[in-house]
């Protein structure tokens, strides 16, 4: 299948590590130039460095960005990424996540700093991005949500309203910016194994009074496809709803958690 991404330039939030980090090298293997952006500046260095090495005719810039310090900080981050790689074809918003833990867990500084990174810098990233977004011949945004913006759950209450808010926005913009020729949709992982997995194992552990071992062995029982997600698994879905064959797929949002979701 011809996915139409060599030459094209992707910015990712995020990817440092985990689902970010792969999305990148997925898109590195079809030929995407990248714009990296994240807190950890020395790991997105890392992940620049292996994939110039493996790929040395890709452009791609490292850019500083903390979601946190709002349009501030991604304003002349986005500026920065555009004056490196000369364009954007596609934006793909990986950065964020959800503390774990009960409503009684959480205070009010935990809500603010984890609704800042997602959904509110999310917004303010594709805001920044769109008008160089209008000009590509094949404009896309990419959303990393997760399964609990559909189907919450009390251990990880805040998950619910982040990535709920997150495909709701998804909807709304893929009605404004469909127009100008630019899908907008949303992935949702289920469980993945990332450092939030562990987070997640730990948190189980504690509420249920077993051992991390059993909690995981329980964890993934209720997967029925027998093991949690893989970062690539995200990042291979990624890879197709940036390409040209992806053209009418917009508004949406589509799970990647092997069907451990039980709402339609």
């Amino acid at each position: 299948m011809e996915f139409d991404l060599k030459g094209r330039t992707a910015f990712i939030t995020g990817a440092s590590r985990g689902i970010g980090r792969s999305i990148a090298v997925a898109f590195a293997a079809h030929g995407v130039n990248l714009g990296l952006f994240g807190r950890d500046v020395e790991r997105c260095e890392k992940v620049a460095a292996d994939l110039r090495a493996q790929y040395a005719a890709l452009r791609i810039a490292v850019i500083p960005l903390d979601l946190e310090k709002g349009t501030v900080a991604i304003k002349p981050a986005v500026a920065a990424a555009v004056k490196a790689l000369g364009s954007v074809d596609i934006l793909v918003n990986c950065a964020g996540g959800a503390y774990r833990g009960r409503l009684a867990d959480i205070p009010d500084e935990l809500w603010e700093s984890y609704f800042a990174v997602k959904p509110l810098g999310l917004i303010r990233m594709t805001r920044e991005t769109m008008p160089y977004l209008k000009k590509s011949t094949q404009g896309r945004v990419i959303h990393i949500s997760g399964t609990r913006g559909r189907e919450p759950h009390g251990v990880q209450v805040m998950s619910g309203p982040i990535n709920l808010g997150t495909l709701s926005i998804t909807k709304a913009m893929a009605n404004e910016f469909g127009p100008a020729g630019i899908t907008v949709n949303a992935i949702a992982p289920g469980s993945t194994d990332t450092g939030r997995w562990t987070e997640l194992v730990k948190v189980a552990a504690r509420d249920r009074g077993i051992s991390e071992q059993e909690a995981e062995k329980q964890l993934v029982a209720d997967v029925p496809m027998g093991r949690v997600v893989k970062p690539e698994d995200v990042a291979d879905l990624a890879v197709f709803l940036a390409s040209a064959r992806a053209g009418m797929i917009t508004g949406t949002a589509i799970n990647v958690d092997g069907g451990r979701t039980r709402g339609i």
